[in-house]
């Protein structure tokens, strides 16, 4: 072994010895990529990228024997691993050496690649031994590190109006996205036909002695928004230029492409509305379109839509309107009129209207802004709800009727209720007068009982009400949901449903329409007629006044 190892040594000083160094900067400098790494047998090989590396040899197996009380084979004399490897570029060797347990690292003359052996097959491991013969060694090849550079250049926004109080702020972003630093990099911005706001054109450049991987610079700039007649779009372009380690030039780019509109304050869309009404209330909404420039405005064609919880006063209108020309202080108008159909305190969104038309033989787009309209006035949501929806018959079955007035006015209020055919009331009553005040809750229940097997759907309660408390006369009608209910006969066998809707154990039923099916297959419709809301009578008023007279007196009495 001695002979072999003293052999290896002398190869390894002779291949150093031809080693030149052709280095005209700082190995110190030097950055290097991640490895690729890979455990090499003989003739194994390892690549990164246009580098490979080859296991040509390692030292010769050895004979072995059995060690106690273990039973395990290993080297008579320990090996000293060491492995002779060739390099490769493109597929051209370019290097052939010897790397132990104590070399360090082969780097080549331009400082490009770097090989080393981070880990050896053991001394005395069973791999050396003649018949079990298989050395590894793990090798790492890696490149130079280089650095990358990017550009992007943005502005605050992507259009602009032409005016002279508009500015555009353009910022510059230069990153190093590499793995290796780059030095002595000069950026540049080129505004093209735009102008800065002020100062010296010396700040569209900027210098940097050294850029880390990672790292980023950047600069604003304030430029002015050019004058225009027509619609141009503005190219601003940023280049950076900077050197590695080696002084090897890095280039990179980047633009942006604002857009400037001329001035368009010589048309003029609004759209106007009362902000704040009642629910019997009717508002007026107005359009108006104006010419401030000093051209003819042509083929001008204006749109508009309502919103769904407001209907027009009149007869439908076609919500579109077309003027052939308006000239320079000339001004159009239309109008009509909306009520609402609900109360909302937040406000209903009163739609933009939109035109377009020509000017210059050029196509113009405008419209005006959207409107919050508050409508006061109560807001029912009446609930209806069953507390089983499945039950035996002659089961009693407690149906509640709730009413929450979620608007910003107090109503009279009466609610009335139906019992299809074949459910008898048990408890309780079918109507119910009250005052729903803003913001709370009321409600009443019964009990009621089916005697026949079936699917029963329940009428909607329907709820009568003022629109405004203590003005005019105006009725509204809101009805809930029609809850169903399942009957059947114990005494008869069921079979299994592998309906998702018939495993339902809620309290709350939506409207199904279903008929009800007999233990005979034959159908039995339980069809229900709709209550007919009821119109408040002028007696209405008196009763209800009456029924608070009666309750506050009984309340004194207390």
């Amino acid at each position: 072994m001695r002979w072999y190892t003293a052999v290896l040594i002398i190869i390894i000083l002779t291949l150093s010895m031809n080693q030149a160094s052709a280095v005209t900067f700082s190995p110190s400098d030097i950055e290097w990529a991640a490895a690729v790494t890979g455990t090499l047998h003989k003739g194994g090989t390892l690549t990164n990228e246009e580098y490979m590396v080859k296991a040509v040899q390692f030292p010769a197996g050895v004979p072995g024997k059995k060690t106690y009380p273990s039973g395990a084979i290993v080297p008579e004399d320990e090996v000293d691993p060491m492995v002779f490897l060739e390099i490769y570029k493109n597929g051209v060797m370019i290097k052939e050496f010897v790397m132990t347990l104590t070399s360090e690292a082969y780097i080549d003359p331009d400082y490009e690649v770097k090989v080393s052996t981070p880990a050896f097959i053991l001394r005395n491991d069973r791999g050396w031994v003649l018949e079990y013969y298989d050395p590894w060694a793990t090798v790492a090849i890696q490149k130079r590190a280089l650095p990358k550079l990017e550009v992007t250049v943005t502005t605050d926004k992507p259009t602009y109006s032409s005016n002279n109080a508009e500015i555009i702020i353009a910022k510059v972003e230069l990153k190093n996205t590499g793995a290796a630093f780059i030095k002595r990099v000069d950026l540049d911005l080129n505004i093209g036909e735009l102008k800065l706001r002020g100062g010296e054109l010396s700040q569209l450049h900027r210098y940097y002695d050294k850029i880390l991987k990672d790292e980023i610079k950047s600069f604003e700039v304030i430029l002015v928004v050019p004058d225009l007649i027509d619609e141009k779009m503005y190219y601003l372009n940023a280049s950076a230029k900077g050197y590695d380690v080696k002084d090897l030039t890095y280039n990179a780019s980047g633009f942006a492409s604002p857009t400037v509109s001329p001035k368009q304050n010589y048309f003029s869309i609004s759209k106007a509305v009362r902000d704040r009404i009642y629910l019997q209330d009717y508002a007026s909404v107005r359009i108006i379109v104006a010419n401030g420039g000093m051209y003819n405005i042509y083929n001008i064609h204006i749109t508009d839509n309502m919103s769904d919880k407001f209907v027009l006063s009149s007869s439908p209108i076609p919500f579109a309107w077309d003027i052939p020309v308006l000239k320079p202080g000339e001004e159009w108008s239309t109008g009509y009129s909306i009520k609402p159909t609900e109360a909302n305190i937040d406000g209903w969104t009163i739609p933009a209207s939109s035109a377009t038309f020509i000017v210059n033989n050029k196509p113009y787009s405008a419209s005006s802004s959207k409107i919050k309209l508050i409508v006061n006035g109560p807001r029912l949501i009446i609930n209806k709800t069953v507390s089983k929806p499945i039950v035996n018959i002659s089961e009693d079955v407690t149906v509640t009727v709730s009413i929450n007035n979620i608007g910003n006015v107090g109503t009279k209020t009466e609610v009335k209720d139906l019992l299809p055919n074949s459910v008898s009331l048990v408890s309780g009553q079918l109507s119910q007068l009250n005052f729903s005040e803003p913001a709370k809750e009321w409600g009443f229940s019964y009990i009621i009982r089916m005697n026949k097997e079936g699917d029963y759907e329940l009428p909607s309660a329907i709820a009568n009400y003022t629109n405004v408390e203590y003005r005019g006369f105006v009725r509204d009608v809101k009805s809930s949901d029609r809850p169903v209910i399942m009957v059947i006969d114990p005494s008869k066998p069921r079979p299994v449903s592998t309906d998702p809707a018939s495993q339902s154990t809620g309290g709350t039923s939506s409207s199904q329409g279903n008929p009800g099916t007999n233990s005979q297959g034959t159908s039995e419709a339980t069809s229900t007629p709709e209550p007919t809301p009821t119109p408040i009578t002028p007696g209405f008023e008196f009763a209800f006044a009456v029924f608070i007279l009666i309750f506050a007196a009984g309340f004194m009495r207390k």
